[in-house]
């Protein structure tokens, strides 16, 4: 396995981490809620369809395409970051 692929799932696996562990803490909600619908904001101002339906006064949860387009985002993002971190290490 290639010193990227390790990287790519340790980051990805941290930031999975972080949003299971952030759930519970009401000091890291926003934080981790911003990383869903961050990218989904921008989604939606583009009309595509990422939000489902939502209850009367709520926040709508993320369609199937939404959540998809959310883990393609975090996964070129840290597929990228892994690419750089095991370029400056002089292994790849």
């Amino acid at each position: 396995m290639t010193l990227r692929t390790v990287l790519f799932i340790g980051l990805g696996a941290g930031h999975a981490l972080a949003c299971w562990i952030g759930a519970a803490s009401p000091a890291l909600g926003p934080a981790i809620a911003a990383t869903i619908y961050g990218p989904l904001f921008a989604l939606d101002a583009v009309s595509l369809p990422v939000f489902g339906n939502a209850a009367s006064g709520g926040w709508a949860a993320p369609s199937p395409l939404g959540w998809a387009c959310v883990l393609m985002l975090w996964g070129a993002l840290w597929w990228g970051v892994a690419a750089l971190l095991a370029r400056w290490s002089g292994r790849s």
